[in-house]
């Protein structure tokens, strides 16, 4: 995965025929051409640093073997199902939710904010979540308002906010596993922050508390772990706190993220397939397209190729 920024949908319905006849039959009704792959006109690893190069020539889909039912798709560009058709009156995703009679979701993760559109087999959607203010306009997404928004919150606020899991899903009926996912990452998580943080506690009092009776010991852990804060405050507090940032800072547990940041991770951990295409990493989606094709098409995928009306 790419730092802070991740797009995917998600379709529950498992037939990647009708999955890929039903995006074909919506984009050639305006106007796209289905294609081979295009001859590539660039070096393939300028393309891998700059997947968005061949956009105005193609657009790239890859529908991937999801977990419970579910198709995972991955686009380039990345949003075009959020946005909409010439002269439309709703997005693609819900055109194509109705024409495939099943619920769909898009999960955009951002460097700062995320967003959830859910349409229902119905073409009914609802958007929750937020984006940065430079894409934010009158509260909406591309053109969609955003019915729920879930401001960008200092960290005091992230901390009361996400103490608890707060709902996610507020259109689709999901199965319970999936109302579940965020908060299982959530116990999880903390069960590891613990078990981390026990083992630093036992390591640093090992090393500069020695002299201090069990009693003692035990009493100043406790305090730490109710308000690590003001513990760093007080006298030696400064060399304390620099080696638990340091400790924290080269912990796995750390990127398992926060906020929207954990329900991605959850919802792509649970749904991902195996193997997972939820997450492309280094390797873009036109990139692999050129140079895994094969290893694609052996796990599963179906990747279909359009070019875009000029």
């Amino acid at each position: 995965m790419s730092g802070f920024w991740n797009y995917t949908y998600c379709i529950h319905c498992d037939d990647l025929t009708l999955i890929e006849q039903t995006l074909t039959r919506l984009l050639e009704q305006e106007g796209c051409h289905r294609i081979t792959l295009p001859e590539l006109a660039v070096d393939v690893e300028e393309l891998r640093q700059n997947p968005w190069l061949l956009c105005d020539e193609v657009w790239t889909f890859a529908l991937f073997v999801g977990n419970y039912g579910w198709t995972i798709v991955k686009i380039l560009p990345e949003e075009i199902l959020c946005q909409r058709a010439i002269n439309a009156d709703h997005p693609r995703l819900s055109t194509l939710a109705r024409q495939i009679g099943c619920n769909t979701f898009y999960v955009g993760l951002y460097e700062y904010g995320g967003i959830l559109m859910e349409t229902d087999a119905t073409g009914d959607i609802f958007i929750s979540g937020s984006v940065s203010e430079e894409y934010l306009q009158e509260g909406k997404f591309f053109d969609e308002q955003i019915n729920l928004v879930d401001p960008i919150q200092s960290l005091e606020q992230m901390k009361l906010i996400y103490s608890k899991v707060p709902q996610r899903f507020f259109l689709l009926n999901i199965p319970e596993q999936m109302q579940k996912a965020e908060q299982e990452l959530k116990e999880e998580k903390d069960k590891s922050f613990d078990e981390w943080q026990e083992q630093f506690l036992d390591e640093y009092t090992k090393r500069y508390f020695y002299l201090m009776t069990p009693d003692k010991l035990e009493k100043w852990k406790a305090r730490f772990r109710q308000n690590r804060n003001q513990v760093f405050n007080k006298k030696g507090g400064n060399q304390l706190f620099r080696a638990w940032s340091s400790a924290y800072t080269w912990h796995d547990f750390k990127d398992m993220g926060s906020g929207f940041q954990l329900f991605e991770r959850a919802i792509g951990r649970l749904l991902g397939g195996t193997p997972s295409y939820w997450y492309l990493g280094r390797d873009p989606l036109i990139y692999r397209a050129y140079t895994q094709q094969k290893q694609l098409e052996a796990d599963g995928a179906k990747l279909l190729y359009f070019r875009p009306i000029q």
